[in-house]
């Protein structure tokens, strides 16, 4: 199993519900256009860009309320 699941799932919501590329998302997160596709293959992602990508997250839907 990908151990990076629930943050996959989380992060492919966000991207549908806002209009997101893989590639534009990852940029603007963390900023690494290869993120995503990193996050499906189940790399090793640091805690802190964890951290970073929730972050942004939670930061872009604040704003578009």
């Amino acid at each position: 199993m990908n151990p990076n699941a629930d943050l996959l799932h989380d992060v492919q919501e966000f991207m549908v519900h806002y209009g997101f590329s893989d590639s534009t998302f990852g940029l603007r997160a963390t900023g690494d256009g290869h993120l995503v596709r990193r996050i499906r293959d189940g790399k090793v992602i640091r805690r802190s860009s964890i951290v970073k990508i929730r972050r942004f997250m939670a930061r872009y839907e604040i704003d578009a309320a």
